[in-house]
């Protein structure tokens, strides 16, 4: 047993000219991190984006603003960076803009001067907010300037309804200089950090059929009812506007910032060069849901952006007057942000008054004092990977919301597979097919719904020839026989059930104390033909009949009537194949047979993950490296976030996690040759000793309360032993993860 000093047989991570101590200690752990990544700039950590729409109709704006109290707060809070408001999404300024229109309920004041002013002198930076395509005077005034859908409607709502979305293309030159006088306005006069930019894209849908767009589609010989062309010209003017944007800018304030909120689309390899940062608006309980933020995260760091999550302090959405999240959860969600090495951002939205609220930022103090207390592992520390998502779609696909325009199948299992591999406790990234090299994972998961390209499938092809592993699961309707890696492993012909649900068997004894009963497949699956040269882990099963009007039995599906012995999963060598939608069907049903069978088949191909802990699916593991910031080793940090809260679901109730349920004697393990100098629980502020069991390392964490994060510190640090006030913590045997 180790106690956390230093041991003999270690290897010291050093820097070379050309090698970062991060990069350095993930290659020695058979991990993924990007080189881009770990050496870029120091950024803010801990944002509030502080949202001021207002109408009219609330009458004065800004009255209870004083500035002394507004820096006091912010900075109470520990506040870093804030995004307040130039103009708004119903059009108004904040401030005596000469293009207008101002809020008529400003008066006089110069609200976002200021607030400029105010952060100044604190030491706060300030980014000016600036809604680009939403805007409702203009979509009023300029008509012509107005998306129209396939259906020949605009996005504005009736006038006898309440005005929402309105959508402006940009498609429109005329538009986009307005835009860009006004951002020129706004940074002659106030020389912000940095530009916020709200909604810069064409519309939700992808896709515009306004005189301008339908005119350029036509000239160029293309259908303008593809869906595809549609998207493909949606993200054309997109790119041309984060470029005209970003050029326009460093020409009037060199340095100065540019955010372009929720760029995570596919394509984001395409537009990478014009980004200097993703924000990710996700606010898990306001439509968004827990799993879009890490999904997004994992796409955007794979082509080496910073990127920033954004939750919110509301108990659902934006402009929720009167919702106001726990401690507990909101430091929850900010946690889980900062462990995939991301800068933070809570959402608040002040009364028109412009007051910030005490509740609210003793509330959000609270969580960014919880970040704070670790700031030691989060400064630098970069997200690792040892899998990737592969993914293929339509240009400016949302990977992260199930239901999608165009009836796309993709975002539904990169949901389901994101969460699979999440509870497994791998480490991930999200890759784009065409945009960055495979062989830097070693292991591809291409889940349904990512019909891939011949050219992707020649590059999968050459990937596994080099070495690489494959599990693929697919639809019961797409053509199997067209991936190579299936045909080797048997496949001669594919065609789907005519059933769902259909049924599966385990074979042997992977089902456990269930071996032989027969699952239900709640979205089908297909029947896989041919001589296997593959282990079988799952067979086929299949009713009598289809239920409908003509047959049909008791309240729903038909049983079993054949044992088709036809594979629903299999495997050789590296390959591994699903003959059903495992990872959409875990999305959308949560059945834990798909989780227990996606498990074995990753089990065959992965055998020895980065990560293990007997804690369940409840507890996430996330890991990031870092460069020992005063020696020249590296740590690798594991964030442990505890979800194992109180979530109470009714139709009207989403997800929260209010209530804390701590975990106590977690065990975790990872796999490493070397040895460390130090082992600590961060947050606990204890040593950890270790052992090395079946040659990994093992420790115990005697409680996770919301998280924790155990920083596995490796020479070359001049950190290497314990700290004054640090207590040893010894593992106990009987909690050993099992090999």
């Amino acid at each position: 047993m180790c106690n956390g000093v230093a041991a003999a047989n270690v290897a010291v991570v050093t820097s070379t000219p050309d090698v970062h101590p991060s990069v350095r200690l993930a290659r020695e752990l058979g991990v993924w991190v990007h080189p881009d990544l770990v050496v870029q700039s120091p950024r803010p950590r801990r944002k509030i984006h502080l949202d001021f729409h207002n109408t009219p109709h609330v009458g004065e704006v800004g009255a209870g603003f004083e500035p002394e109290e507004f820096a006091r707060r912010l900075t109470d809070a520990g506040v870093d960076s804030i995004v307040v408001f130039a103009k708004d999404m119903h059009g108004y300024f904040y401030y005596p803009s000469q293009h207008g229109p101002v809020h008529p309920g400003l008066g006089s004041r110069d609200l976002l001067g200021e607030q400029v002013a105010a952060c100044r002198s604190v030491g706060i930076a300030v980014y000016a907010y600036y809604c680009t395509t939403w805007d409702n005077f203009l979509a009023e005034h300029r008509p012509e300037w107005l998306c129209f859908t396939r259906e020949r409607r605009t996005y504005l709502p009736g006038f006898d309804e309440t005005p929402a979305w309105t959508a402006l293309c940009l498609a429109n030159d005329d538009f986009v200089q307005l835009m860009l006088d006004h951002t020129t306005e706004i940074l002659e006069r106030y020389r912000p950090d940095g530009i916020w930019y709200d909604m810069p894209m064409t519309n939700l849908d992808g896709e515009c059929f306004c005189a301008r767009c339908l005119e350029a589609l036509r000239a160029e010989g293309r259908d303008p009812l593809d869906i595809e062309t549609q998207r493909d010209r949606a993200e054309m003017l997109l790119t041309r506007w984060l470029e005209t944007s970003r050029r326009h800018i460093e020409s009037i304030q060199p340095g100065c910032g540019v955010e372009q909120n929720n760029q995570t689309r596919l394509g984001l390899g395409r537009r990478a060069t014009w980004l200097e940062n993703v924000e990710i608006e996700a606010l898990p309980t306001g439509g968004w849901g827990y799993g879009y933020f890490p999904l997004s995260a994992r796409l955007v760091r794979g082509v080496g952006l910073p990127h920033c999550g954004q939750t919110g302090r509301f108990h659902r959405a934006w402009a929720d007057f009167g919702g106001l999240k726990s401690e507990a959860q909101l430091r929850l969600e900010t946690a889980a942000i900062a462990a995939l090495g991301a800068e933070v951002a809570i959402g608040d939205q002040p009364g028109p008054s412009g007051r910030l609220d005490p509740a609210v930022y003793d509330t959000i103090g609270a969580a960014f004092g919880a970040l704070a207390d670790i700031d030691d592992v989060l400064a630098g520390a970069v997200g690792v990977a040892e899998a990737a998502v592969l993914v293929e779609g339509l240009s400016l696909s949302d990977l992260a919301r199930a239901e999608s325009h165009g009836g796309e199948r993709l975002p539904t299992s990169a949901l389901g597979a994101a969460k699979l591999l999440t509870e497994a406790h791998v480490q991930f990234d999200v890759i784009e097919a065409g945009t960055v090299p495979f062989e830097r994972y070693p292991l591809l998961v291409v889940a349904e719904g990512a019909t891939l390209s011949d050219a992707t499938i020649a590059a999968v092809s050459r990937y596994l020839d080099g070495g690489g592993r494959v599990l693929h699961s697919m639809f019961p309707d797409e053509d199997a026989s067209r991936y190579p890696w299936l045909v080797d492993l048997g496949l001669e012909r594919a065609e789907p059930s005519p059933y769902e649900p259909a049924y599966v068997m385990f074979e042997g004894d992977e089902g456990e104390r269930t071996t032989g009963f027969e699952f239900a497949l709640y979205d089908g699956a297909a029947r896989w033909h041919g001589a296997w040269n593959a282990e079988v882990i799952a067979t086929l099963g299949e009713p009598a009949f289809q239920r409908a009007p003509d047959h049909y039995t008791s309240h729903a599906q038909s049983p079993v009537a054949t044992r088709t012995g036809l594979p629903l999963a299999v495997h050789r060598d590296r390959v591994a194949a699903v003959a059903f939608p495992v990872a959409t069907s875990y999305h959308r049903h949560g059945y834990h047979v798909y989780r227990r069978l996606f498990d074995v088949v990753l089990e065959r191909l992965a055998p020895e993950p980065l990560l293990r802990t007997q804690a369940g699916p409840t507890l996430e593991l996330t890991a990031t490296v870092q460069a020992d910031p005063v020696g020249a080793g590296a740590r690798l940090n594991v964030h442990a976030l505890n979800f194992a809260g109180a979530v109470r679901r009714s139709p009207q109730h989403l997800e929260y996690h209010d209530v804390v349920v701590p975990r106590s004697a977690v065990v975790l393990s990872l796999r490493c040759a070397v040895d460390p100098a130090r082992v600590r629980a961060v947050r606990a502020r204890v040593d950890l000793a270790w052992v090395r069991v079946d040659g990994r390392i093992q420790v115990e964490l005697s409680e996770v309360e919301i998280d924790e994060v155990v920083s596995f510190e490796f020479p070359g640090s001049s950190r290497s032993a314990a700290g004054a006030g640090d207590r040893p913590a010894v593992p106990s045997q009987a909690s050993q993860v099992p090999a």
